[in-house]
């Protein structure tokens, strides 16, 4: 009898709470709302556009989207302050066995408002690779970012970038890259080794004489 009282009132507790939880939102201005979802929704173009310049390598589209004092930091640990740094950085991935990188969101990022002109978001994403001999792979990364409104533009203040840097395609294509490159070595000196044996003349054996 107890039992079924307690039970009976864990439920009024929670009907009473969705009621009152319901009351509020109800109460909540409409025009409040509204704002709120115009915030979200220019917090969300400045990402795709951020996105969109790193995918395409335009960063002139990005650059009005930048705080004047924003950070990036990279998953190799490197800071950078101006576009043209990071630029290049960002060329110099296509130096070698890189041919392309794309970065996609995934799921839906955590935003805080820690005001109402200042926002950190947080989420995962996918880092796709096509390399240079034809195959592709893919990296799963975290990022952090920290958004600041200025002039009525969201603009990416600070954003931090992290992976598995022990199990990730870049990584391991240049393990393979070098122990192909040990074992043709490895062969190449066998080869040259088994060639200069033939080439060499021979010496003649010395004939001992008998007492």
């Amino acid at each position: 009898m107890l039992k079924q009282r307690w039970t009976n009132g864990y439920k009024y507790t929670q009907l009473l709470c969705c009621i009152l939880l319901l009351l509020v939102i109800w109460n909540i201005p409409q025009s409040a709302l509204a704002d709120n979802n115009q915030e979200i929704s220019a917090i969300i173009r400045t990402r795709e556009i951020a996105l969109q310049a790193l995918n395409d390598r335009n960063f002139s589209q990005i650059a009005p989207y930048l705080h004047p004092t924003f950070t990036i930091t990279t998953v190799d640990n490197q800071v950078f302050h101006k576009v043209p740094e990071f630029e290049k950085y960002w060329n110099q991935q296509f130096n070698n066995t890189i041919k392309d990188i794309n970065m996609n969101i995934q799921g839906e990022p955590v935003r805080t408002f820690l005001s109402p002109e200042t926002v950190v978001s947080a989420g995962d994403a996918i880092a796709s690779f096509s390399f240079k001999d034809g195959k592709t792979a893919d990296m799963a990364m975290r990022w952090t970012a920290v958004l600041q409104k200025l002039q009525e533009k969201w603009t990416i203040q600070s954003l931090h970038f992290s992976s598995n840097l022990l199990d990730n395609p870049v990584l391991n294509a240049a393990k393979k890259l070098r122990w192909i490159v040990g074992i043709a070595a490895g062969v190449g000196g066998f080869l040259l080794g088994a060639l200069t044996m033939l080439l060499l003349p021979r010496q003649p054996q010395q004939t001992t004489e008998r007492a």
